[in-house]
């Protein structure tokens, strides 16, 4: 796929459905939406829960527990 933007779900489940179209067991990253905007990072709507980024920084990027 070649994306112009980073897709962003607005919660882990969403993220959790939208990983399994390409993986059984996909891994989640939670993005600091708030540091990263405070940081002049631009996120767009996408969708009802779909946002867009054109990139965001490592510094605000975690994995969420596989527990979750």
């Amino acid at each position: 796929m070649r994306r112009q933007y980073v897709h962003l779900s607005e919660d882990v489940e969403m993220a959790k459905q939208v990983g399994q179209r390409k993986d059984t067991d996909p891994v989640v990253l939670v993005i600091d939406s708030a540091a990263a905007h405070g940081e002049h990072v631009n996120f767009y709507r996408g969708g009802e829960k779909v946002w867009l980024a054109d990139s965001v920084p490592a510094a605000f990027i975690s994995v969420v527990p596989e527990d979750e």
